[in-house]
């Protein structure tokens, strides 16, 4: 869909996801619900999504650590009903999922049961890879290595093959090398330096860079990039988006900035565009049967200590080789 009908079906399903929860929630929740569900091309139906909501709840019953209606049990149901939907016969696995992740002495939290969304293949090695990984990155920034990482690292881990001390060194050198480029520090920097390991667990010069000067193009366009924002620059850069990707996304953060809904999440405005235009680059790859330089994260929740994290999706290719030939 072009932007103004992408305009007109995300205002309806911001209204929607309003009717349902109420103008005096999470303004971030709400948007984030409303850029989902626009993504995937489906009206919200606060109904359908409360009726997954207590589902989970009554199967579970105190299994997962999601609290009935808590945030993170919104965006999870949200990630249900727009998958397969098969809520009786994925629920069970995904239980035994968090089971392994706890036995891999992951501490109980909302952030594992998203984690356990992504556990594959031999799921009790998995989730020994994603503790080793995690053990590793609370080596070099202990301060910084909490819970809400718990998704990234059993992302980053799906491969058999990771290895942990070198993907952790990598992440704390990848975070180091953008403090000096003018990143500021916290946990918004670490989860941009994790996605830059997504293709290798080998530091690269040549991403790093990358993602300093799309930081440069956006502030060229007059955008203010705030710390939120860090980790949608480590997907631009996995996306090898170029300077007419650039523009398209300016033009439609200038286009949503216009719009009421964001004269108070203004901040949102860029992460919706982005969003927007590196899932057109998927569906045009898709629609020309050409293998796409890079099939990315489903990055439909961006949330900080208190309510943000990455969410992971999309499949990678396997090598940054790809990247790099892609950028020269």
């Amino acid at each position: 869909m072009d932007n103004e009908q992408f305009i007109i079906a995300f205002e309806q399903n911001y209204q929607r996801v309003i009717n349902y929860i109420g103008s005096g929630v999470d303004q971030q929740l709400v948007m984030s619900l409303a850029c989902k569900y626009t993504l995937a091309k489906k009206p919200f139906s606060g109904v359908m999504l409360q009726k997954v909501i207590d589902q989970v709840d009554e199967m579970a019953k105190g299994a997962l650590p999601i609290r009935n209606s808590s945030t993170i049990s919104y965006r999870f149901a949200a990630q249900l009903v727009l998958g397969n939907g098969d809520i009786p016969s994925t629920l069970p696995e995904l239980i035994e999922n968090d089971h392994l992740l706890k036995e891999a002495k992951f501490k109980s939290s909302p952030f594992r049961a998203i984690g356990a969304l992504f556990l594959q293949g031999d799921k009790e090695q998995h989730a020994a890879r994603a503790k080793e990984l995690y053990t590793e990155m609370n080596r070099n920034q202990r301060i910084l290595t909490s819970a809400e990482d718990i998704p990234y690292v059993v992302y980053l881990t799906i491969p058999s093959d990771t290895q942990a001390l070198v993907q952790a060194e990598t992440i704390d050198r990848y975070y180091n090398e953008l403090r000096k480029h003018q990143f500021a520090m916290g946990n918004h920097l670490q989860a941009l330096a994790q996605i830059a390991t997504i293709y290798s667990s080998t530091y690269n010069e040549v991403l790093l860079h990358y993602v300093i000067q799309l930081k440069e193009e956006l502030t060229k366009r007059n955008i203010k990039l705030k710390k939120m924002h860090y980790p949608y620059l480590g997907v631009l850069a996995l996306a090898a988006t170029n300077n007419m990707k650039m523009d398209e996304i300016a033009n439609l953060y200038n286009q949503l900035m216009e719009q009421k809904i964001f004269k108070n999440a203004k901040h949102y405005a860029l992460i919706v565009a982005i969003q927007k235009i590196v899932q057109d680059l998927m569906e045009v790859q898709e629609l020309l049967n050409v293998t796409p330089v890079a099939q990315l994260l489903n990055l439909t929740d961006l949330l900080d200590i208190a309510d943000i994290f990455l969410e992971l999706g999309w499949f990678l290719p396997s090598g940054i080789s790809e990247v790099v030939d892609f950028f020269n």
